[in-house]
């Protein structure tokens, strides 16, 4: 039963016709795999029960295309969503039989904004089973290339072929900052095998889907309808890869023309060690076997078959011209061979176990491959040489793209990781980490926009191409720190060193910060304010710009002639904010000023001997001045200009100096007082030596 805040207003006359804010809603939902909505209008009340609401009638339901439908399993429950903070109307969560969720809403569709329908906001993917194989599905529509919404199918442990679809759904409802999200939402079901699917490859005009698996067949689907249209059997063991012609351009081909090899073809490639070629009748004639003549059960001869490997194939490709078909086995090797007659064109080998995978290059004459021993192979049509190796995978390689251009390849493994190659310079360019166990399907959109990846932990991941963002965003910081670096210019020429200050420590830069620091406590020695400056600064700063400077002060601690700063700037933190608020709410803190200390413990010691030692160079400047006799006019002169450390004293005949060191000085004058050489002087004189001189 539905309540008032899940329907949409009424407006107009025609809207309050269809449902009136007094109706009675229900919602049901079955094995029909379709949702609908009934409504009921209250009657006259005059006492009699059965006269308070009509019978129920039909109010809306959801589209075809958007309903679960009943030869899926149809819906096994439905909910109605509280309200939240991201959406002010609650939603129906329809559950079907493959464990996916549909959000619905209702709103008013039509011309005129008169019928009710059920839209789908967004879907939940259940479980899918271990995923086996993917392939994305060109779009038929040439504008709709460059967009983000792409239609996948997917091969999971299962006889039944899943079609989704991905694009953007809302996440928020809520303010201005809504946004939106890609997702994948359920588009159909392909039923028709009787055992797993194992491989499935889609054409390049978007119209076809080529599926095998254990049940020894292949079967063309037409995807518009989703009808099969052909099957082709033949092979004594299951098929394990399927491979469509790439030539859009041949697709067109029927009649003769078509069964001579003039038009399109499917190869598979089986456990029978056999290669098998299969020309398709041409687009004509299958569309008229989707729309319903001739059944969906049309079968197709193998115009060429050969024994193609002495162990499992594992993997076939076709060349982007259609003249090569490529191979890969459990026996180390990978073959090329002629499309025309399949005669072997060439063997590639080197590889140390199973070939898992081989891909051609749309740009180049060249062929990559993936192998159980861990590495890529990159190969030349010319001579079937091996021109480059790729190591780096931790586990087997399973599944390998070219990208783009063709100038990197992308990689997915066992060890549940994707890597993006540069064949130029042989090196890993990102590594992806998105499953949690192998990774058997991969492909690439084909506008390269996107990469769908899946594995054996029933993940399907999309992955985007951030490369333009990110140069962007490199551009732009770049452009930033000219910018930033151009205004911390200006204001040291003009002295603003607070403006300065501020502009280093947000482009993080130590060395600047340091050069006006040292400028503002040399600005505001002489007035002894420079630690007040440095506090009206520190009770400005964030708690992440205070644990900034404070680890910039731990490494200027290390050296000597740094440390004065970095004192001066721990003072100014320390005695303007409590030392408990220090420690609770500045994380960190505490154990950046740990390693300031030793350092700044070692810069007092050097301090405290070199202040120990100015003593004796002030009892050395103070008996220079002896040493003239007594004509020291000149050194009275220089000691009123000079500042000692401490001022010498003289008591009974003995001069003390730094008030810890005590010295006795005597002195013989001559009759001739410019005599300097009898004058002597001795240092450090018992009281018992200097009685016994006087005597």
């Amino acid at each position: 039963l539905l309540s008032r805040k899940f329907r949409p207003t009424s407006t107009t006359r025609a809207q309050q016709e269809k449902l009136d804010k007094k109706d009675v809603v229900l919602a049901t939902c079955g094995t029909k795999g379709n949702v609908r909505l009934w409504k009921a209008t209250p009657g006259d009340q005059d006492g009699s029960i059965s006269n308070i609401i009509s019978d129920f009638s039909p109010l809306a339901s959801q589209n075809d295309d958007d309903a679960f439908g009943e030869e899926n399993g149809g819906y096994t429950s439905l909910h109605l969503t509280s309200l939240s903070t991201t959406h002010l109307n609650p939603m129906l969560v329809a559950i079907d039989a493959e464990h996916n969720m549909a959000f619905l809403r209702m709103e008013w569709t039509g011309e005129h904004n008169a019928d009710l329908g059920l839209v789908n906001d967004r879907s939940i993917v259940g479980r899918n089973g271990e995923i086996l194989d993917l392939s994305v599905i060109p779009q038929t529509n040439s504008t709709t290339k460059t967009s983000d919404k792409h239609t996948v199918a997917i091969a999971t442990n299962s006889s039944q072929v899943r079609i989704f679809g991905l694009g953007e759904a809302k996440e928020d409802e809520v303010g201005e900052n809504s946004q939106t999200h890609l997702a994948l939402s359920p588009r159909g079901m392909l039923d028709g095998h009787t055992a797993i699917v194992l491989s499935i490859d889609a054409s390049p005009c978007g119209n076809y889907l080529a599926t095998a698996g254990k049940d020894k067949t292949m079967r063309i689907w037409h995807i518009p309808s989703q009808t099969c249209v052909a099957v082709a059997t033949g092979h004594t063991e299951a098929i394990g890869s399927v491979a469509l012609s790439k030539k859009i351009g041949c697709y067109d081909v029927g009649g003769k023309a078509a069964e001579n090899g003039a038009g399109a073809f499917t190869v598979t490639a089986s456990k029978d060690r056999t290669l098998k070629l299969w020309p398709l009748p041409g687009s004509a004639v299958m569309n008229r076997w989707a729309g319903g003549k001739g059944g969906g059960n049309n079968p197709l001869n193998a115009r060429l078959s050969a024994r193609a490997h002495e162990k499992d194939i594992n993997i076939v490709s076709v060349a982007p011209n259609d003249a090569l078909i490529a191979t890969g086995s459990q026996d180390k090797q990978a073959k090329l061979w002629k499309a025309t007659d399949l005669s072997l064109y060439g063997t590639l080998k080197g590889h140390k176990r199973g070939v898992w995978d081989c891909q051609f290059s749309s740009h180049d004459r060249v062929i990559a491959t993936a192998s159980g021993d861990k590495t890529l192979k990159l190969w030349s049509l010319a001579d079937c040489s091996c021109v480059r190796t790729f190591q780096g995978h931790m586990a087997g390689v399973l599944r390998v793209r070219f990208l783009g251009s063709g100038q990197q390849l992308i990689s997915s493994g066992s060890d549940g990781l994707i890597k993006l190659w540069t064949i130029r310079t042989n090196e890993c360019e990102s590594t992806m980490d998105g499953h949690d166990d192998k990774i058997w399907a991969l492909d690439l959109s084909p506008c390269s926009t996107a990469l769908f990846s899946g594995g054996a932990d029933s993940k399907i991941a999309v992955w985007r191409d951030t490369t333009k963002e990110k140069d962007d965003a490199v551009r732009e910081a770049e452009e930033h720190n000219i910018l930033m670096e151009q205004k911390l210019s200006n204001h040291l020429r003009h002295k603003q060193y607070e403006k300065a200050l501020d502009i280093a420590l947000d482009l993080d830069k130590p060395h600047q910060v340091l050069k006006v620091l040292t400028q503002i406590i040399e600005k505001d020695s002489l007035n002894n304010k420079g630690v007040e400056t440095l506090r009206k600064h520190v009770l400005k700063w964030s708690p992440d710009k205070l644990k900034q400077i404070l680890k910039y002060c731990r490494e200027w601690n290390t050296r000597a002639r740094n440390s004065h700063i970095a004192m001066l700037m721990v003072k100014a933190v320390v005695t303007i904010i409590p030392a408990a608020k220090l420690a609770t709410l500045y994380d960190g803190v505490p154990e950046i000023l740990a390693g300031i200390a030793p350092y700044a413990e070692r810069h007092f010691d050097r301090l405290d001997r070199m202040v120990g030692d100015s003593y004796l160079l002030d009892f050395t400047l103070h008996s220079m001045g002896s040493l003239q006799g007594s004509n020291n006019e000149e050194y009275e002169e220089w000691a009123e200009r000079s500042k000692l450390v401490l001022p010498p004293k003289e008591a009974e005949g003995r001069v003390q100096i730094g008030g810890s060191l005590l010295v006795s000085g005597k002195t013989n004058k001559g009759a001739d007082s410019d005599s300097s050489d009898d004058d002597i002087i001795t240092i450090g004189e018992s009281d018992t030596e200097a009685s016994s001189d006087g005597s």
